[in-house]
């Protein structure tokens, strides 16, 4: 595949990607329902308890909705990526870089299903363990850990694109120790970590929805 299609696509997928966060925030502030609250381990009376607030449940499945509808949008960005910098990058880094990121993609997809399992476990009055929540927990942090390797080793092909490619990499970065000490620091207390990764990571994909029509148009120019 040429590299001006791949630029635009990568650009089509950047800002699908994150128009869909925008809508994920927008529903999590209306609906106060998140999945982050499966995310951490808690009794079965806590998971009950949150999906008795008002509008919750109908938050929950609409957040677990459009980040399955994300999910697709990054994962696929991030394949395009590793195409469009297969002959910038080395074959070793750039294949454990998708394979990091693709692990996420499917954790994230466990995580999400688990958690929906969970819901109608407790919904329909069916047993649930706290295993469940622990198991949940392990893997969500094990998903966001595979996608702070795959976002580092990105991020040496985003240098490659100029001072705007150099910016997306400082930003994805600055995503990284975000995250890192989320995994250290008590749930209650991670709340502003959990926004400034989230918005590190979706401001990537805002950048990287610029650079990319910006780098297909300096192909052209250079292709004249």
């Amino acid at each position: 595949m040429q590299i001006r299609p791949l630029d635009r696509t990568l650009a089509i997928l950047a800002t699908l990607a994150a128009l869909t966060v925008a809508a994920m925030v927008i529903g999590i502030i209306t609906t106060r329902g998140s999945q982050d609250f499966f995310q951490t381990a808690r009794s079965t009376d806590a998971y009950g308890a949150y999906l008795e607030t008002s509008l919750v449940p109908l938050g929950l499945r609409l957040n677990l909705g459009l980040d399955n509808l994300f999910m697709i949008f990054y994962g696929a960005f991030f394949i395009v990526l590793a195409a469009r910098l297969r002959t910038m990058l080395d074959p070793y880094l750039l294949g454990a870089a998708l394979a990091s990121m693709m692990l996420t993609v499917v954790l994230d997809c466990v995580e999400n299903h688990h958690i929906m399992t969970m819901v109608y476990a407790i919904q329909n009055g069916l047993p649930l363990s706290p295993a469940d929540g622990e198991l949940q927990m392990i893997a969500s942090q094990v998903k966001f850990h595979a996608s702070y390797l795959a976002v580092l080793l990105f991020s040496f092909g985003f240098l490659q694109f100029g001072r705007l490619g150099r910016t997306v990499a400082v930003v994805l970065w600055c995503y990284i120790p975000f995250g890192i000490l989320i995994s250290v620091t008590p749930v209650e207390q991670a709340k502003p970590l959990v926004l400034g990764r989230t918005i590190f990571f979706v401001f990537a994909f805002i950048l990287s929805a610029v650079l990319f029509p910006s780098q297909a148009r300096l192909h052209a120019q250079n292709s004249k």
